[in-house]
């Protein structure tokens, strides 16, 4: 098989990246690992806590164990289906800070200020409420539209943040990100609006773009210095697909580093040690990662619903007969309901605290399961955390598992930013229009109140929240992988495209700015072609 471009990964970014190559009429073969989206379970928006663990559609990665986190093995999904982790998210739609991306632009990475980028999330989107045209997009194939169904209890978090201090906002993806808003999600209708059921779904029929599933990426091909191709095999056997132009890799943050460094493109001394032949030595594939660490704070509610008991037999059987004939109700939630970005102290120019609200709770050990009883969370999150670590190759291997250290929390900055977020939790929680629901807080638990005692808390039972990037970092340093037009440094004919790339983690969720990524890159890949 050959084509004009060859794309590896069809997740968040490469279903974006193939639909837009292929609009030009250049013939594009894309590759995943997985199956089609075909399980109803990715379509319902509520059918996400089924699929956190399901093999069928997700990688189910898992870390090292981490002294800086009570040696734990932490799970970490991610999606392997058509659309990628954007199959199996909590489908929030949250772009980011200017801040963040001005921030990219003052690290050297070339037109990918606010300004340059802010176009690329404006074409991908149809926000459904309209917002300030002059920052929201209209007509673009991703679908972004407010909560269908918001319970009472989400409205009181929303009053009782207000009356902790923090103002309104009525568009967190709007202009300012400040404040405490209702959650925006991306949506196809009444069902997931995931990367494969918009892009994808658009650039359906094109006879020059070619869907290759159940096809996992093995090494990538080289004549020299130029990437010309990919292995994948498919029912255990291996096949070539060749690109008579260029390769994208999409794998994502965790398969994007490993197709390198399988691939002979890394550092050369480590790759040496694994018995790979080295193509190109480049230490930085595989650095810099960087992810969200959170800790929940959770109440036990009375005098109103939660999601807990709703999404039990019985009560969920009217909600299934809601979501069948309205497409309203239950099965329309994702995760987070309503959001706060706010500042860890005084001084900051941009948030670095997202507090998420959900108005339920999950199981502290059982992962995607909900509480027994009543439950409110408010998730902390510290949004641009300093401490990096790696993923890298443990085989030679095509198809063995990287080994991920994500070494989270291992700056005092992380340290502190985290507890400030937990006084601002508990502050909105004891709030007069939250605290006539709660029975008390369940977790961490009011006899945690010190420093010390709440950080060994955070190392014992935090956990991930799913956004992994950096490891094949974007910049024009000497430990970049990429350059600003998402070339990999040294190599002709391969770029990566994804979360990967990230200098930095944004302000907030990463499936928007990583469908961003997508747009843009697509676009400097056609106009490359152009000249």
């Amino acid at each position: 098989m050959q084509a004009d471009y060859v794309v590896v990964g069809a997740g968040s970014a490469g279903c974006v990246v193939a639909s837009r190559l292929s609009e030009t009429g250049a013939s594009v073969i894309l590759l995943e690992a997985g199956p089609s989206d075909w399980h109803p379970m990715i379509h319902i928006p509520a059918g996400m806590r089924s699929l956190i663990r399901n093999p069928l559609v997700n990688w189910n990665f898992t870390t090292e164990p981490e002294a800086g986190t009570g040696e734990r093995r932490m799970e970490w999904p991610r999606g392997r289906t058509l659309g990628g982790s954007s199959s199996i998210n909590g489908m929030l739609y949250v772009r980011g800070a200017p801040a963040d991306f001005d921030g990219w632009a003052q690290m050297g990475c070339r037109g990918w200020s606010y300004d340059d980028v802010l176009p690329y999330f404006m074409k991908s989107e149809d926000y459904i409420q309209g917002g300030d045209p002059e920052v929201r997009g209209k007509g673009g194939p991703l679908k972004v539209e407010d909560y269908r169904t918001i319970l009472p209890l989400t409205h009181r978090f929303v009053e009782a943040a207000q009356q902790a201090g923090f103002p309104f906002n009525p568009d967190l993806n709007g202009k300012t990100r400040a404040g405490v808003g209702y959650s925006q999600m991306t949506r196809r209708g009444r069902l997931r609006g995931s990367t494969a059921q918009t892009f994808l779904r658009e650039a359906k029929g094109r006879p020059n773009l070619r869907v290759e599933t159940n096809a996992q990426a093995g090494k990538l091909l080289f004549e020299g210095k130029r990437c010309v191709g990919a292995t994948f095999r498919r029912n255990g056997k291996l096949h070539e697909v060749r690109a008579n132009r260029e390769v994208i890799v999409s794998g994502g943050a965790v398969n994007s580093p490993h197709i390198l460094h399988i691939s002979g493109v890394g550092p050369g001394a480590y790759l040496q040690s694994l018995g790979l032949p080295v193509v190109h030595d480049l230490a930085g594939v595989g650095a810099n990662l960087v992810d969200h660490y959170v800790i929940r704070v959770v109440h036990r509610v009375h005098g109103t619903a939660t999601v807990n008991e709703i999404a039990r037999f019985p009560r969920v059987v009217p909600e299934i007969v809601r979501f069948a004939l309205t497409g309203k109700g239950a099965l329309t939630f994702g995760v987070t309901t309503a959001q706060v970005f706010c500042d860890s102290r005084e001084g900051l120019a941009s948030p670095d605290l997202q507090l998420l609200f959900t108005p339920g709770s999950t199981h502290p050990t059982k992962l995607g399961e909900l509480d027994d009883q009543p439950g409110a969370s408010c998730v902390v999150c510290v949004v641009r955390p300093d401490s990096r670590g790696t993923i890298m190759a443990a085989s030679p291997d095509p198809f063995a598992r990287p080994a991920i250290r994500p070494n989270y929390l291992s700056t005092p900055t992380d340290e502190q930013a985290l507890l400030g977020g937990v006084r601002h939790a508990r502050r909105i929680f004891a709030a007069p229009a939250l605290a006539q629901h709660s029975s008390g807080e369940f977790r961490p638990g009011t006899e945690l109140q010190g420093d010390a005692d709440l950080l060994a808390y955070a190392r014992r039972v935090g956990t991930t929240l799913y956004h992994p990037v950096g490891t094949c970092r974007m910049g024009e340093d000497p430990r970049a992988v990429v350059d600003s037009r998402l070339r990999v440094h040294g190599i002709q004919g391969l770029r990566v495209m994804d979360a990967s790339v990230m200098p930095t983690l944004t302000t907030g969720n990463t499936n928007a700015p990583t469908i961003m990524i997508a747009e843009k890159g697509a676009a400097m890949i056609r106009e490359d072609a152009a000249a």
